[in-house]
């Protein structure tokens, strides 16, 4: 299988990426994507080892602080960790592609069917995301 195809198998709802090349982040992230739109943008959200103390003092913000068991992704994390879904992050189809061909990103694992169903159901009901957001990264 090339690269491209295994990208296309990889990259869906649910997979946790690692990429050195995050924009505007000088170190490695742990990232989950979440859906994608028909022109070309893939979104997803941050995985984070606490949560900022900036979203801890906002209850609307912290309550989209879902939290990750480390037990259920030892393969991938050394602690519990939190994936942050207060705000969607897009990364072009393209980019995200070139970076897993060049290595630069890798495929780690996937949400649990538990955890993916918890955070599907937290996007939807939150007033965070525009109805446009909604139905296009998180629809059914």
């Amino acid at each position: 299988m090339d690269i491209g195809a295994l990208a296309d198998v990889c990259i869906k709802r649910g997979a946790i990426l690692h990429s050195h090349e995050v924009e505007d982040i000088d170190h490695g992230k742990f990232f989950v994507i979440v859906g994608e739109d028909k022109d070309g943008l893939y979104g997803f959200f941050f995985i984070n080892s606490n949560i900022n103390d900036y979203l801890q003092k906002r209850p609307t913000l912290y309550k989209m602080q879902v939290p990750l068991n480390c037990s259920d992704y030892s393969d991938i994390l050394t602690h519990n960790s939190f994936l942050d879904c207060h705000a969607i992050t897009p990364i072009s189809k393209t980019k995200l592609k070139n970076q897993f061909g060049e290595g630069k990103a890798q495929y780690k694992g996937e949400l649990t069917a538990d955890d993916l169903d918890i955070v599907m159901r937290t996007v939807r009901e939150s007033d965070l995301f525009s109805d446009y957001e909604k139905e296009t990264f998180f629809a059914e």
